[in-house]
């Protein structure tokens, strides 16, 4: 029996571990020895001294949690563990194979500094499987559902900086991101097996989680923007790319990856527009770049753009997906209740005058006058429509753009 087609058989059937360290389970050993009698036609004590074989491999690599080894059962102890007992078994055909530390893989109440060696030894293993074949051939190991946004104003895109820039080998690749992220086993609703979650979760081209891609860009711009769905934007799919495989990984948690991604375009209401406008220019993380800086593929500033899939889904062609971007709308179009074609308004100089308002040329007197505070705060405003700078401002009020204003609710003005 070849040992790629042993592996192949038992791959499917392991125990899995959550991404974000919390949900696992584990496989009797005795489910494990039932998978090669039924699938390979072993005999069982021919079944009994592989699965021993393998066990006695990854308990050498102190992948397996060794208290429930002595109950008959495997269990890893965390994802990373399970990357390289994935890796190691995949490979093992190929004649690569390694062994560590007891307790290397373990990530709760770890430091950056064991999480650091942890994905430095993982990217080792899975970069040298890559070396030995074309990348074509290499096989995942890890599998992640990404939910992209695209936030667009005045010609520019939003960015958020990638949280462990500075522990990446492959800063050149980028170190901003489009708002969005990985998706959960928190995404995912209505389902009460975890063993069923994190299997799909952890496998190829899986809908159960394409389909919660859009809960999992409302969690992300909730986390990355503070904004809300419904209240502040909407959204509608844009773009699915083509399967992306790298070898990525957040924190230690570092193999060959395929991504399926969705980019989802924002359309923002009013109240996110002003939001996101604060958001902005209090959160160093965002940032908006160019389409110039997209094509170029960094800013003025250094920042550089991690869309190389995008990029990828595009042929390499950046001009390409900048045109496309180009015609996307804007996320968000200001539209005032006074907006009439051949429509206008005309304010008198001083208190106390009539004001006039009609189709322009045949404006007729309105049964309204302003007192002197009334019309100074309305060419207040218009001042500020037209792009005017104040000297000074009340601390109880807030200039947006188009016009718009936002005054505290305790000010006098309300």
């Amino acid at each position: 029996m070849p040992t790629a087609e042993l592996i192949q058989s038992l791959l499917p059937h392991l125990p899995r571990c959550a991404e974000e360290d919390g949900d696992f389970y584990s496989v009797p050993c005795e489910e494990l020895i039932a998978v090669l009698c039924q699938s390979q036609a072993f005999e069982p004590a021919i079944a009994e001294n592989t699965i021993a074989l393998l066990e006695t491999l990854l308990d050498t690599l102190a992948v397996l949690d060794r208290n429930c080894l002595q109950n008959g059962e495997w269990r890893f102890v965390s994802f990373p563990a399970q990357l390289l007992a994935t890796s190691v078994l995949t490979a093992m055909s190929e004649g690569e194979s390694s062994f560590f530390a007891v307790n290397f893989w373990n990530t709760q109440a770890s430091d950056n500094e064991q999480k650091d060696r942890q994905r430095d030894m993982l990217r080792v293993i899975e970069q040298a499987r890559l070396d030995h074949h074309a990348r074509r051939q290499a096989q995942p190991i890890r599998y992640c559902y990404v939910a992209w946004s695209i936030i667009k104003l005045d010609g520019k895109i939003l960015f958020y900086q990638r949280e462990d820039t500075h522990k990446r080998f492959d800063k050149a690749a980028g170190d901003y991101g489009l708002l969005g992220g990985r998706c959960n086993q928190t995404d995912v609703a209505g389902m009460s097996d975890k063993a069923a979650l994190l299997q799909a979760l952890q496998s190829a081209n899986s809908q159960l989680i394409k389909d919660a891609l859009p809960q999992t860009l409302r969690r992300k711009l909730r986390e990355e923007a503070g904004l809300l769905f419904e209240e502040h934007y909407r959204f509608k799919l844009w773009r699915g790319l083509k399967p992306y495989r790298q070898v990525q990984g957040a924190a230690p948690n570092h193999a060959l990856t395929e991504y399926y991604l969705a980019i989802f375009q924002i359309k923002l209401t009013l109240e996110g527009y002003l939001f996101l406008q604060q958001r902005v220019a209090k959160d160093e993380r965002l940032a908006w770049l160019t389409m110039a800086d997209i094509e170029r593929g960094e800013s003025s500033d250094g920042k550089i753009p991690y869309i190389k899939a995008l990029y990828d889904d595009f042929a390499g062609d950046r001009s390409a997906l900048v045109a496309a971007l180009a015609e996307l709308p804007e996320s968000f179009a200001s539209v005032y209740l006074s907006d009439k074609d051949k429509f206008g308004i005309s304010l008198p100089i001083y208190p106390d005058k009539p004001v006039f308002a009609g189709v322009l040329g045949k404006e007729k007197a309105l049964d309204l006058v302003l007192n002197a505070r009334q019309l100074a705060l309305i060419l207040g405003l218009a001042a500020h429509l037209r792009g005017f700078k104040f000297d000074s401002l009340e601390e109880f009020i807030v200039l947006h753009p188009h016009g718009w204003v936002e005054v505290d609710d305790l000010s006098p003005l309300r």
